[in-house]
């Protein structure tokens, strides 16, 4: 009856407590895990929420594709305070195991959102679809809550019966030596080296996969040294590792650079003492390959490179754009003075030369930089190619290099393109300019357009192609990095050239393609194309269109050299001008006081900045016109401030037509004429 008794309550405890202990676990494994899973998923949406409001797809795309391989998301977009699809991340498809238990309904998704918040303000949704595969810590539960069971009935019983718990001893040992040959197993399929020695540094063992990374025979694993596993210039290093480890000092992970069957590759070490009857007999080391790991590194550090340029070009470009407004707008004011055969003429239009390139080299770091984007139009590939081969910069290209022929083979059916046009003649002029420093005597440079078909995409092809010297493959590894030029910097470079190359491809949605050798080198540029047909601007003198009629225009700028251009400019163009040095001080004038159109400069320490300012003044005046001018800002500041209602950003330094043509458009919309030059504005809602 004792015997049924107990087995009976062996019985209910497997039968009743166990399922509802189980159910239980479950359950709140299942609440804390839900919780967990939003709670995580916010925090991707609060970190990637300053990618967003800059508009970074690069930085936001790198982070979200980590994010879904370390938490299991299926999908994951990022949609825009409109509705539009920012970007998206796919994970690979589910494989082996995982797979079918997906087909079995073990594996499901639940989908996630979460709305993203900078300063109070919804600027995008962060949506995902995540695995849930509980099934696997659900088995877990099961099986510790199964051992935990199977203990209190060998508590129970060993209570009761002594030679169970001898018999119990007896499987343990069973159960410890088949562990002994389970951990045997688990080192081998292990897949970092394991390796072990004798007091003397020689291999008693090593698993499977440090056998075929070293190329050890099986038989022979006591004929090599761990020494021997590293390079020679580092044999001293690993035996003072060897002997401090004998001596019971903890090295903790200590890289060397190991030789493998063929070739080298940085490991980490990590090793300690073996001990046979409290005697140190050996070292067991683990080995770590960590060849990828110093690829991401390397990515990590050009990305951080990237970003400490960017922030370099917001603080530089600001000032030193202020400071070329001088050099361009005094020179232009003066030349509206001077009679055509005047003696100074030549000189005041070299110093305005001189400014404009200076503004050019400003305008490269910033593309490198990714902080301001060129408005776009559609425009030919042929024709942008044949307007730079007229342009004075080819010519000047021709005149310093008259042995290097340019030659031309366009395709007429090559599609349009949707792009800037500033962007794609500085590619041509860039990628131009260093094939002809390439060539060494006479030469050819061939430029070429092409369609081509890839992924059902339609794409047009632009190559430069020249004869010269090639890229070593060394320099090829880095020839899109910022500074990082062959030639003499300040004299035949900047080191931005093919920078400028890759960041405008990558604004424009494209890719660049090198091939290189002995005979010469070769950039293809893709763009996608487009249907739509190409926008011409007719031929038309915009000073003699847009000139004022006596309209109020408040500059609101700390600087007082850019008050006086912009008086000077303005008032030129027949406008009445006002000025304030600060936000606040427009705003008392606003008070009383109404104008038709502000020009506001974006960054104005200490005080409040353009989006501020303009922010309030529409709290006075609803409605009012503006035009934002600076020499940099942030993508965020500007595209807020345009959001509000300003009409136009224009970056400085401008020239007189560009800023009489913002200004008109701005105060005039409907009727703005077109323009014959390049124009300042950029439209960074694009």
């Amino acid at each position: 009856m004792r015997t049924v008794s107990r087995y009976s309550g062996e019985a209910l405890l497997v039968l009743v407590v166990f399922p509802v202990v189980f159910a239980g676990a479950c359950l709140f494994y299942l609440h804390e895990k839900n919780i967990s899973d939003i709670r995580q998923f916010k925090t991707h949406g609060a970190i990637i929420t300053d990618d967003l409001w800059a508009l970074n797809d690069a930085g936001a795309r790198s982070y979200l594709q980590l994010a879904a391989r370390a938490n299991h998301y299926k999908t994951l977009s990022l949609t825009l305070d409109r509705g539009d699809v920012f970007l998206q991340v796919h994970s690979p498809p589910l494989q082996g195991l995982d797979a079918l238990l997906q087909r079995l309904h073990l594996i499901w998704t639940k989908k996630l959102s979460t709305g993203i918040v900078y300063r109070d303000r919804l600027i995008g949704t962060l949506h995902g679809e995540q695995y849930v595969r509980v099934i696997y810590p659900l088995l877990n539960i099961f099986l510790v809550l199964l051992l935990v069971m199977l203990l209190l009935l060998f508590l129970v019983r060993s209570l009761s019966y002594r030679k169970l718990l001898e018999q119990q001893v007896r499987e343990r040992t069973r159960s410890y030596r088949e562990s002994e040959r389970r951990f045997h197993d688990l080192v081998h399929l292990l897949p970092e080296m394991v390796c072990e020695t004798d007091s003397r540094g020689r291999l008693t063992f090593a698993n499977e996969i440090a056998l075929k990374r070293f190329a050890i025979p099986h038989d022979a694993v006591d004929s090599r040294t761990c020494f021997d596993l590293v390079v020679p210039e580092q044999r001293r290093q690993i035996e003072e590792h060897f002997d401090r480890v004998l001596q019971g000092q903890d090295q903790g992970l200590t890289k060397f650079t190991a030789r493998g069957d063929k070739d080298h590759f940085p490991v980490l070490i990590r090793s300690a003492p073996i001990f046979r009857d409290d005697q140190v007999g050996g070292i067991r080391s683990i080995l770590i390959d960590i060849t990828e790991r110093q690829a991401l590194e390397e990515q990590l550090r050009r990305d951080q490179k990237m970003k400490a340029i960017g922030a370099m070009a917001g603080g530089v470009a600001h000032d030193l754009n202020n400071i070329l407004s001088g050099v361009i707008n005094y020179p232009e004011l003066i030349l509206m003075q001077l009679d055509g055969d005047s003696a100074i003429r030549s000189y005041v239009e070299a110093i305005r030369s001189s400014g404009m390139r200076a503004a050019e080299v400003v305008a490269d770091l910033l593309t490198v930089a990714r902080g301001v984007a060129a408005g776009r139009t559609v425009a030919s590939l042929n024709e942008l190619v044949r307007e730079h081969l007229e342009s004075p910069e080819c010519a000047r290209l021709r005149s310093l290099y008259p042995e290097v022929t340019i030659a031309t083979d366009l395709d007429q059916e090559t599609a349009n393109i949707f792009c800037s046009t500033i962007h794609v003649k500085k590619c041509l002029m860039n990628l131009l300019l260093n094939g002809a420093e390439a060539i060494d005597g006479t030469g050819r440079i061939t430029i070429s357009t092409r369609n081509r078909k890839q992924d059902n995409t339609s794409w047009s092809v632009l190559r430069v192609q020249d004869t010269g010297s090639g890229i070593s493959p060394e320099d090829m590894e880095h020839i899109f990095e910022p500074f990082y030029t062959r030639k003499v910097m300040g004299r035949s470079g900047t080191g931005l050239g093919l920078s400028v190359v890759w960041n405008t491809m990558q604004d424009h949605g494209g890719e660049v393609r090198v091939k290189s050798d002995t005979s010469g080198s070769r950039f293809d540029l893709w763009f996608p194309s487009t249907d739509r047909k190409a926008e011409t601007d007719p031929a038309e003198t915009v000073l003699a269109r847009v000139r004022g009629k006596g309209e109020s225009i408040l500059i609101i700028d700390d600087e007082m050299l850019q008050q006086d251009i912009a008086l000077q400019l303005l008032g030129s163009l027949g406008y009445r001008v006002v000025m304030a040095s600060s936000g606040e001080e427009a705003l008392r004038y606003l008070e009383k006081h109404r104008v038709d159109l502000l020009i506001i400069d974006m960054l104005m320490p200490p005080g409040m900045n353009g989006y501020e300012t303009y922010r309030k003044v529409l709290e006075i005046h609803p409605g009012q016109k503006a035009i934002i001018a600076s020499g940099f800002s942030k993508t965020r500041d500007v595209l807020a401030t345009l959001e509000l209602g300003a009409g136009a950003f224009i970056r400085k330094p401008y020239t007189m037509e560009q800023l009489a043509e913002t200004v008109y458009k701005v105060l005039y919309k409907d009727t703005a004429p077109p323009s014959t030059s390049q124009p300042a504005t950029e439209d960074l809602r694009n």
